[in-house]
């Protein structure tokens, strides 16, 4: 009698696996195909990069939204370590698309040798490693102050190329 119960259950058992064995298997792919809606959203985040000469970048920002072709970061914060400098960047609003960050609203911009740009709306490009503007800009050098209508910022040589510019610097009498 056992041993009929065992037969069958493992008949049972057998014929099952095997209906599943040949089905397709079930996926559920979590990228909505829709661009206009996020499929993850996180809150409060906070993103290291580390490297074997420790903390290259620390980046916060109050809310991330991932689309399919573009990330969105809402108060976005970011503290990077090029060489010779640390870098400063904030902004109310930035939109990441194909290595290029769109940054808008009060943006930031901060170098460790006192060097800032502020505007209400920036471009920087990772690949070319400039930070470009066409709107309205205040840029400092220390003591001496610049007002321009645009500017092209070169980080890693640290030229600023700017257009329709009035400055104030600030000499020794």
């Amino acid at each position: 009698m056992a041993l009929r119960i065992i037969a069958v259950f493992l008949g049972a058992f057998s014929t099952v696996l095997l209906f599943l064995l040949s089905q397709e298997p079930y996926t559920f792919n979590f990228k909505v195909s829709d661009n206009k809606i996020a499929y993850i959203q996180m809150n409060i985040v906070q993103d290291y990069e580390i490297t074997t000469d420790g903390v290259n970048s620390i980046v916060h920002a109050k809310e991330v939204l991932r689309f399919n072709d573009r990330d969105e970061f809402v108060n976005i914060d970011g503290i990077l370590k090029k060489e010779p400098f640390i870098n400063s960047l904030r902004a109310k609003k930035a939109i990441l698309k194909d290595e290029k960050l769109n940054l808008f609203g009060d943006v930031f911009y901060a170098r460790s040798d006192e060097i800032t740009l502020e505007c209400e709306q920036a471009s920087y490009d990772f690949n070319t490693k400039v930070l470009s503007s066409n709107t309205f800009f205040t840029a400092t050098f220390a003591d001496h102050l610049g007002e321009g209508k645009g500017f092209v910022y070169k980080t890693t040589e640290g030229l600023l190329d700017a257009w329709d510019v009035k400055a104030r610097i600030k000499t020794e009498k």
